[in-house]
């Protein structure tokens, strides 16, 4: 039987081969890469070369029985392209489209080579100017024209398919790469390994409360200190740490450091990192900017609810306490974070409530069962329309 070959475009791995811990790479190691292959599937992962050094040829790193590859350095991009040429990829997965993912792609060979991009965290010029209000640490820009440009012009070809893990970024997108409004995007959600023997019903939760995320400057973790030294009645752990600007981030947050009931975990993960989901009551998330954070889906799945200033779907209101936008530094808006918090640790009947409905819906909708079946679905789909056209340029002479 024929597998559909997937190159996974991704610029981090969390960890693996030696690169950063951020959302794109978790989605990619620990769940695209680990549970897509299939008697269908085979997926290979493609990384940038390695900052800083010169690498003549492409590097394959065994990780989880995954091939990830190690493209050359960018004045070798011939052989790059020879590589690609030999691996004949049926289909490009790209979560997002990154500047260095989309430089890979385009050195793929073919005119007609199929690109399915996931929609993630789309962020059109809007999306920017309220990430720039952050002053206390800003946030380095990585807006790049030309990539959005490319798939501005290249979704003219049919060779893109676009599929979307929350239905709120469909218009973002629209807006990012200038697309005509009826444009299909499929909603294909993103997936979580869920816990079906945990039972919501009967788990003595404490009270404790969760920030879950990298430390830096779009997530402002001040803020969640800032609410532990209001709040000394209950216990916060910050699971996460800062990978990008180090030391300004550490400077930032070095005055909370002696904060009693304030707990600086790092970065967790795996029956660790699990147990302090399941253990807290609310996940507070304090960021300038989200898409659809897998914190968010994590959390839900314990029955732990959301306190936040941002509402992707409508999932924070639904299963928690929306604040509302804030902007800024966000240091005047704590009240709202606070009574949201106060709200959900002292009325357990509306708390429970909301934990088994929340439970329910990671169930139905951000189960690893539901992917495999759609992503494997979407990719045959793509496969078949490249046929297709194939087929059609054969006959008429192209």
């Amino acid at each position: 039987m024929y597998k559909i070959r997937v190159a996974l475009l991704v610029d981090e791995y969390f960890g693996g081969a030696k690169t950063k811990f951020g959302g794109y790479g978790f989605l990619a190691r620990n769940l695209v890469a680990k549970y897509l292959p299939s008697k269908d599937v085979e997926v290979e992962v493609l990384l940038k070369k390695d900052c800083g050094k010169v690498r003549l040829f492409p590097k394959c790193h065994m990780i989880d029985g995954i091939k990830v590859y190690k493209l050359a350095a960018r004045p070798f991009d011939l052989v790059n392209a020879l590589f690609l040429k030999h691996k004949k990829y049926d289909v490009f997965l790209s979560i997002e489209l990154t500047t260095h993912s989309y430089r890979i792609f385009s050195k793929a060979p073919g005119k007609d080579k199929t690109l399915l991009l996931w929609i993630q965290d789309p962020r059109p010029v809007y999306e920017w100017d309220e990430i720039e209000t952050v002053k206390l640490f800003p946030e380095h820009s990585y807006w790049d024209a030309e990539v959005y440009d490319f798939v501005h012009e290249y979704h003219k070809t049919g060779n893109v398919h676009f599929i979307s893990q929350a239905r709120f970024l469909d218009q973002k997108a629209k807006d990012l790469y200038r697309l005509s409004a009826n444009t299909p995007i499929r909603y294909l959600p993103n997936p979580i390994e869920i816990d079906y023997g945990f039972d919501v019903e009967t788990y003595q939760k404490q009270n404790s409360i969760i920030f879950l995320g990298r430390i830096e400057s779009v997530k402002r973790g001040w803020l969640f200190a800032e609410l532990a030294k209001a709040m000394p009645q209950y216990q916060f752990y910050m699971l996460g740490q800062a990978h990008r600007k180090v030391e300004e981030s550490n400077a930032v947050m070095a005055p909370y450091m002696d904060i009693p009931n304030l707990h600086f975990v790092g970065h967790v993960e795996g029956a660790r990192k699990n147990q302090l989901i399941r253990d807290a009551k609310v996940l507070v998330n304090t960021s300038i900017h989200e898409a659809l954070p897998v914190s968010f889906l994590e959390a839900l799945s314990y029955g732990t609810l959301l306190v936040s200033c941002q509402n992707p779907d409508a999932l924070t209101e639904k299963f928690g306490v929306y604040t509302g936008k804030v902007l800024g530094d966000g240091f005047d808006k704590l009240p709202l974070f606070i009574d949201g918090i106060e709200k959900l640790m002292t009325d357990d009947n509306l708390r429970q409530q909301l934990a088994r409905s929340a439970v329910s819906y990671i169930k139905q909708v951000h189960s690893l069962d539901k992917f495999k079946a759609d992503m494997t679905d979407e990719l045959k789909k793509c496969l078949s329309t490249k046929e297709g056209a194939n087929k059609s340029s054969h006959r008429s002479g192209l």
